[in-house]
């Protein structure tokens, strides 16, 4: 498929850490001028610095990549809208403004939803990042008006202890009891042995009472219930667990896996429809690795490559996941932990470095 001037259109679905790489560079190989991106924010988080936000150390502008001028940097239009419905046989995007757009390449980057335990909808979800902004200022509201005295944060990998060391330091200085719950025996159960033992001692440094072995299967009365029966008060609940699939995807025939994600190859192509792509949290890959945004960072560069050799009738490059990646667990007090290959070490030297390493991604999208 073409468009009137000949040229193949390339459709980008979502705003993602790997589409602002794909923007950036397809923009700079001068084919910006056949690609639209397609997000329903205009701004787009690093998750990276998320914890930096919600513990005061990074304002709004800091952790967000403007889509519209990088975009309009890159060549690329900028649609804000939202993708409901893809028709892949048809070549069709259907967007919430009532338009649609047709494309001869499509790629997919919009990220994951919460998943809460069955029947629950109380609570905050750290999830979609782009508005939790806006959910963390009911928290704020609720703290100033008195009505905050127990904070629960539900899920223990690093997004959960991130997270609950930040909002220790956002409301430092006000009687807000901190807890940490989740159904595994040890914070961070998929980092190694050391990262865990210093978490557990940092935790209970920074006063967060931690809760292993708690499932929570409810929340109501102020009150998360475990599916032993045990129970544990909290005013507010702070949701950062498992990620599902938008929902919409499950009616556009394109391959899923048994979660609602696009399956891919290890090229990021759609195993069912070949002029689809897909990354970021989205993306069901060949050798599954967690819903984290250090994936996603890394197979932005990639997918551009792909993309421009779909639109050449090249041979795509293979995307090759990490199979060790570097954690940097902020602590929310000038410090944080690394851990990777097994070692883990904490420090001020490594929260710089986190620093330094977050700054010179953003650079690269706000310069």
């Amino acid at each position: 498929m073409t468009d009137a001037s000949g040229k193949i259109p390339v459709v980008l679905l979502g705003g993602g850490h790997a589409h602002v790489e794909v923007v950036r560079l397809l923009g700079q190989m001068g084919l910006g001028a056949q690609i639209t991106l397609v997000s329903p924010a205009r701004y787009a988080p690093y998750s990276g610095m998320l914890p930096g936000h919600i513990s005061g150390e990074y304002g709004f502008d800091d952790f967000h990549i403007d889509l519209a001028t990088l975009c309009a940097r890159s060549g690329v239009t900028f649609a804000e809208t939202a993708a409901t419905a893809i028709d892949p046989e048809r070549r069709v995007v259907f967007l919430a403004s009532g338009q649609s757009l047709a494309y001869g390449l499509l790629s997919i980057d919009i990220g994951s939803t919460p998943i809460l335990p069955e029947g629950i909808s109380a609570g905050i979800s750290v999830k979609p990042i782009a508005s939790f902004a806006d959910r963390l200022a009911r928290l704020d509201a609720l703290a100033a008006e008195g009505r905050l005295s127990t904070l629960a944060v539900v899920g223990q990998g690093v997004a959960g202890v991130e997270v609950a060391f930040a909002l220790r330091r956002r409301f430092a200085g006000r009687d807000i009891r901190m807890i940490l719950v989740g159904r595994a025996a040890e914070p961070v159960p998929e980092r190694s042995r050391r990262a865990r033992h210093l978490l557990e001692r940092e935790l209970r440094r920074a006063a967060i009472a931690h809760h292993p072995a708690f499932d929570v299967v409810a929340f109501h009365d102020a009150e998360l219930i475990a599916r032993d029966g045990r129970r544990l008060a909290a005013d507010q609940v702070i949701w950062t667990t498992s990620s599902g699939a938008p929902g919409f995807l499950r009616e556009t025939g394109l391959l899923l896996d048994q979660n609602g994600f696009i399956r891919v190859d290890d090229t990021l192509r759609s195993l069912s429809h070949p002029d689809v792509f897909a990354a970021g949290d989205v993306a069901s890959l060949p050798s599954p690795r967690p819903k984290a945004g250090v994936f996603a960072v890394r197979q932005g560069p990639v997918l551009a490559e792909n993309i421009r050799r779909s639109l050449c009738g090249e041979a795509p490059l293979s995307y090759q996941p990490q199979r060790q990646w570097l954690a940097l667990i902020s602590l929310a007090d000038g410090r944080a932990i690394a851990d990777k290959w097994n070692i883990a070490v904490a420090g001020r030297w490594v929260a710089n470095w986190k620093h330094r390493i977050d700054s010179r991604f953003m650079r690269k999208y706000q310069e």
